[in-house]
């Protein structure tokens, strides 16, 4: 099981599909993944740790990989996982518009309530903070910029990955 820990906006769900693709699709230029198998997107919905737990082996048992904002349990429950980091100010910056452009309001409004970022260069300086705080619980980095610029698969992490699936989703950006 590859767990893919992110924030919103740095296409986590891009590379979430690159070592499995079951149970996603295109919605323009957007993947999405099932929501239940997003759960860890939104690690509040469960009541505590043992019910994480429960959840990543049922995942576990049907996939090969799944998104998560959760690293506070996955580094917590000493778990290995791939992360997605942004350093570059106009990368986070375009990841921050990217999310808040790709949901609806009220998903930006729960957002603010959860991380306290009010603005778009709020929540790019989250991305980055976020970022720091993924390197110090793993060394298994992709990074956005890479990722944005299309050389994502140039990472040795990535290297069983689906190559055409990331093609596709880089021409839907044009």
């Amino acid at each position: 099981m590859k767990i893919i820990c992110y924030t919103g906006g740095t296409c986590g769900d891009v590379i979430t599909a690159l070592f499995d693709s079951t149970d996603t699709s295109y919605h323009g230029a957007t993947v999405m993944i099932d929501a239940a198998r997003s759960r860890f997107k939104k690690p509040q919905t469960f009541a505590d740790d043992k019910e994480k737990d429960q959840y990543l082996k049922h995942m576990t048992a049907k996939y090969q990989s799944i998104p998560s904002h959760d690293l506070e349990y996955h580094g917590r429950q000493r778990h290995e996982f791939i992360g997605i980091t942004v350093q570059d100010w106009n990368v986070a910056l375009w990841a921050a518009q990217r999310f808040k452009d790709l949901h609806r309001p009220h998903v930006w409004t729960e957002m603010t309530a959860v991380c306290g970022a009010i603005t778009v260069e709020d929540y790019a300086q989250l991305l980055i903070d976020f970022s720091n705080l993924i390197v110090q619980h793993t060394d298994k980095i992709i990074t956005l910029e890479s990722i944005q610029t299309g050389t994502a698969l140039q990472n040795p992490i990535l290297q069983n990955a689906n190559r055409d699936f990331y093609k596709t989703w880089l021409e839907a950006q044009q």
